[in-house]
């Protein structure tokens, strides 16, 4: 009976470590977000007026597609809804790109769309699911 409780409690102080080694993560990660994306670097230093992105940034991207849908699958409500909040610009751009036919393959496409679902069906979510509404888009 000892031995059991003693193995509960040491394993309610891993999940209690766990929990918070997340969170500590995620907050200092979380101003850094978009930061984190090669293709928002790589169009911050490339020509301006530039509208499309090559292949080179839709697959440098997928890496970190995943691991934000990696923080999604293990983040509370909260911290989803702060995912969302701060990628909100890059999934709606690259949507957007894909709607408007800014893209030079089917396969650029399709990679377009799937980081955007990867990050959003951890969420429960699918791009199906985002429309544009008005002119403006």
């Amino acid at each position: 009976m000892d031995l059991c409780h003693s193995c509960i409690l040491a394993s309610s102080s891993l999940e209690t470590f766990r929990s918070s080694m997340f969170n500590h993560l995620f907050d200092l990660l979380a101003p850094h977000m978009l930061v984190l994306f090669p293709s928002s670097r790589m169009i911050k230093t490339s020509t301006e007026g530039q509208q499309q992105q090559s292949s080179l940034y839709d697959n440098a991207d997928q890496h970190v597609w995943q691991f934000l849908a990696a923080f999604a699958l293990h983040g509370s409500l909260e911290q989803h809804q702060a995912l969302v909040t701060m990628l909100r610009e890059k999934i709606l751009d690259d949507l957007l790109a894909v709607s408007r036919g800014w893209f030079t393959t089917e396969e650029e496409r399709n990679t377009k769309l799937g980081n955007v679902n990867l990050f959003l069906n951890a969420l429960g979510l699918d791009c199906s699911q985002i429309s544009f509404s008005g002119s403006g888009m």
